[in-house]
């Protein structure tokens, strides 16, 4: 008949040794001693990585809606060419509203660009500072702004042709 083994000794407690010498200090598992942290010795984190998401995701979501909104000022000159379904006739156009057309399509296109791709650049970092902890609330702040800014850039560009088209009337 066999006897269950004794219970472990406590976590943290020194083992005594058959041969009389003291227990080695808390070790890790390849031998070295184990790192001693208490709370107000833990190493300082640089929030640097989720500020800098932040401000990418702010730089996108600010430069597209400015750059939007100009757009569709531009946008403007073109409705006084629409019929009533609201297509435009390329061949009634005038030169000066084709110029208005290439600035409204440029201007547009460079709003969505940079809106893309720093809010691509800070999503993707924001996710990556709050994985790791280094600015985990800019990097949260940085995900919302990035992933909202669309709705903010969309926006401008329909009050910008809005407050164009109210303006030529």
């Amino acid at each position: 008949m066999s006897t269950a083994p004794p219970p472990p000794e406590p976590y943290g407690q020194p083992v005594p040794r058959a041969d009389g010498y003291p227990a080695p200090a808390a070790q890790n598992a390849y031998g070295a001693p184990a790192p001693q942290y208490s709370p107000a010795s833990r190493p300082v984190v640089s929030k640097k990585l989720g500020i800098i998401a932040f401000v990418a995701s702010l730089i996108a979501v600010v430069v597209g809606a400015i750059l939007a909104y100009v757009a569709g000022l531009q946008s403007a000159g073109l409705a006084q060419y629409a019929d009533g379904t609201g297509q435009i006739d390329p061949d009634n156009i005038p030169p000066a509203a084709g110029e208005a057309a290439a600035a409204f399509a440029g201007l547009s296109l460079a709003a969505f660009v940079i809106y893309g791709l720093f809010g691509l650049w800070g999503f993707i970092q924001g996710i990556v500072a709050a994985v790791k902890n280094r600015g985990r609330g800019w990097g949260i702040a940085a995900i919302v702004l990035a992933v909202l800014g669309g709705v903010v850039v969309v926006s401008a560009l329909g009050i910008g042709a809005s407050v164009g088209i109210g303006s030529t009337l």
